[in-house]
């Protein structure tokens, strides 16, 4: 029986040896989990930061900010967009500023607190949508003007601006109503909102042709339409009332479907617009208006996501100014766009 618990009591001792040697082993163990773990905790922070660096999922998320969607070419913009958008694989949030410029520049901060990696955005007020800009590109933004130039925008953080030549189209439209009026006869205009780049732009063009046939007379000031069909509509159907008119120059679709729904089809009125929108089209073919300048907004649109894209990937852009080419689309041509 002494035998028997001696043999018990050394197995215990034996046992507890064995423990106590786990146990310093143990704590070698510990420390070096210890500093196995501290390992991991830096390298998972270091790939924390390099995720927080990188979008969610891998995912771009960009912004286009429009002045408004209140039209046809509003609408190609918006869809050539997300096209775009879901052709290169990129989340994209598209907001309307209602023509409110205090409202888009709100939406740009909003953009920039919720982490968008780029925004674009057509100016509502090209003068004073600068420092926004500037604000969002100081945080590291992508910021890309579309369709309208921001004043001085290269000066404002704004990596590149994707338009059209607002300039060249009014050109191109006047003239084409030189040529249909043998270059004389009494002609009105229609504007975008007072002080819309794009808009005095055309303008400028339209004034550039005029020089040349001083017996094309402006019978009436132009008028600000805003862009709009009804008010368009409104106004010609006034001046309709007081003066013979030759010619409709509108610096947008939209007011020359208006300007022809006064006029009606096959008025012999030329009507003119820029854009090259699906209204506008059909409204070539059932003789309401007499052609458009297409200037692709929805290619300005798309161009500029492209852009963002390639800037945000830390690509370099072969030009920052990316200039989409005026068409002139009349009964002629017109099914070839439709």
């Amino acid at each position: 029986m002494k035998k028997k618990m001696l043999a018990i009591l050394m197995t215990g001792v034996l046992a507890a040896a064995v423990l106590t040697g786990c146990g310093g082993s143990s704590s070698a163990s510990s420390t070096d989990s210890s500093d196995s773990a501290a390992e991991a905790t830096e390298e998972t922070a270091e790939e924390t930061a390099d995720t927080a660096a990188e979008p969610a999922g891998g995912t771009y998320k960009i912004a286009l900010i429009q002045q408004h969607q209140t039209n046809a070419f509003q609408i190609g913009v918006s869809e050539a967009a997300q096209a775009k958008a879901d052709e290169l694989g990129v989340e994209l949030t598209i907001l309307s500023a209602d023509q409110d410029a205090a409202k888009q520049i709100s939406q740009i901060e909003q953009c920039v607190s919720e982490g968008y990696q780029a925004i674009l955005f057509e100016p509502v007020d090209p003068d004073g949508l600068g420092d926004a800009a500037q604000a969002a590109a100081d945080k590291g933004v992508i910021v890309i003007n579309v369709i309208s130039p921001c004043t001085d925008w290269e000066n404002h953080g704004i990596s590149a601006l994707s338009c059209g030549d607002n300039v060249t189209a009014g050109e191109t439209e006047m003239q084409h109503v030189a040529d249909l009026l043998g270059g004389k006869g009494n002609i009105a205009i229609l504007t975008g909102p007072s002080g819309d780049a794009g808009g005095l732009q055309r303008l400028e063009g339209y004034e550039n042709i005029l020089k040349n046939y001083p017996d094309m007379v402006q019978v009436v000031e132009p008028a600000d339409c805003q862009w709009d069909t009804a008010t368009a509509q409104g106004t010609v159907e006034s001046w309709l009332s007081a003066y013979d008119l030759d010619a409709i120059v509108c610096e947008n679709d939209g007011m020359a479907v208006g300007a022809g729904n006064a006029a009606g089809a096959n008025s012999g009125i030329v009507i003119t617009g820029v854009d090259g929108t699906p209204d506008g089209f059909e409204a070539i073919v059932d003789g309401r208006i007499t052609g458009t300048v297409s200037q692709d907004g929805g290619a300005m649109a798309a161009n500029g996501i492209e852009a963002a894209v390639k800037l945000i990937n830390g690509e370099q852009l072969e030009n920052n100014t990316i200039i989409t080419t005026n068409i002139w689309i009349d009964a002629n041509n017109v099914a070839d766009y439709q």
